[in-house]
């Protein structure tokens, strides 16, 4: 991104399922449907409230508005979640309902482990359409080609979709009138190969894309292969991702 736009990913309770020990909440898919249901511009188009959806053992959407169903895709890099998952602080809520941190996974002993992680928009940014399709054919793939592969088999998925990269932008000088609208413009330049490839492939289906814009939520909707800002949501109109936000307060 530009220097004066920041950007950190979002910590491991609010993106891994089931990170927190025994906090049923721990799924970014249940404040997916909260955000959904707060934006205007969605519930325009379907009125109905978007229902989480369970089971999904024969390959239902993971939420419905009436008929209309819609699949969440996380969209870091399998490499970056590895490194959160690992390296975070971890809690779980025992038995009397207390909050209990722990150290991480990563071996107390191996101080100087480093794991390489792909921040995907970068990966994206410098990848044109013909270099996306040669990647996701490839075999002998670099990790970030890995990790861009993965990424491209997503947006293969045979559904509507609503595309969430985990991260929380913010910028140097503050938060800017134009603010929006520069971070719209960085987006559409990182990810716009990979819209076209998911374009090409499936025209038939929706697309939808959110990030985090300080505490708020941002999103876009793809049309002709640019990004369309639908909604600034606040944060705390998703109440699943204020309550897993609180995680990162009690580990700071």
């Amino acid at each position: 991104m530009k220097p004066e736009l920041m950007l950190r990913m979002l910590d491991a309770p609010v993106t891994v399922k089931n990170f927190v020990r025994n906090d049923p909440l721990c799924n970014y898919e249940f404040y997916m449907v909260e955000l959904l249901n707060h934006s205007p511009e969605m519930r325009k188009s379907h009125p109905e409230a978007f229902v989480w959806h369970e089971s999904q053992a024969h390959a239902e959407c993971d939420a419905y508005s009436g008929d209309y169903g819609i699949d969440f895709k996380l969209i870091a890099s399998q490499s970056s979640m590895k490194a959160s998952s690992l390296l975070s602080p971890r809690y779980q809520i025992d038995e009397n309902g207390y909050i209990v941190g722990y150290t991480g996974k990563r071996d107390p002993l191996n101080t100087e482990a480093e794991i390489t992680v792909t921040r995907m928009h970068a990966a994206l940014r410098r990848s044109s359409l013909d270099d996306l399709e040669r990647i996701r054919v490839g075999e002998s793939l670099q990790i970030y080609e890995k990790d861009i592969k993965v990424f491209l088999e997503k947006l293969e998925t045979g559904k509507n979709l609503l595309l969430f990269y985990p991260y929380e932008y913010r910028f140097l000088e503050g938060r800017p009138d134009d603010g929006v609208e520069r971070l719209t413009a960085a987006l559409q330049t990182s990810f716009e190969s990979a819209i076209r490839y998911r374009s090409k492939r499936l025209p038939q289906y929706e697309t939808y894309l959110t990030t985090v814009y300080y505490d708020d939520f941002v999103l876009f909707r793809v049309n002709d292969d640019r990004l369309l800002l639908m909604d600034v949501v606040p944060g705390y109109e998703c109440p699943t991702f204020e309550h897993l936000r609180r995680y990162d307060w009690i580990g700071r």
